[in-house]
């Protein structure tokens, strides 16, 4: 099962979409929460929730997949 060059850029933008906006939430938490967590701890922060957002994203892709009913838009 070979990935084309265009899937494997569009996995890769998304996947530093996802790890951008952990990052700002991270740093939302640090700049607008009242929880006194570590400072230097907030880039592994970033990193898991940019990972989770990932996760969500990829869910939520392939249910919208599967909604769709999986048939493949290439060579149309």
């Amino acid at each position: 099962m070979g990935l084309s060059r265009k899937t494997m850029v569009r996995e890769w933008i998304i996947l530093a979409l996802c790890l951008g906006l952990g990052a700002h939430v991270a740093l939302g938490f640090l700049l607008h929460g009242g929880q006194d967590w570590p400072i230097e701890s907030y880039g592994y922060y970033g990193i898991f929730f940019g990972v989770f957002i990932y996760v969500v994203v990829q869910i939520g892709r392939s249910l919208w997949w599967f909604k769709k009913g999986g048939r493949s838009t290439q060579g149309l």
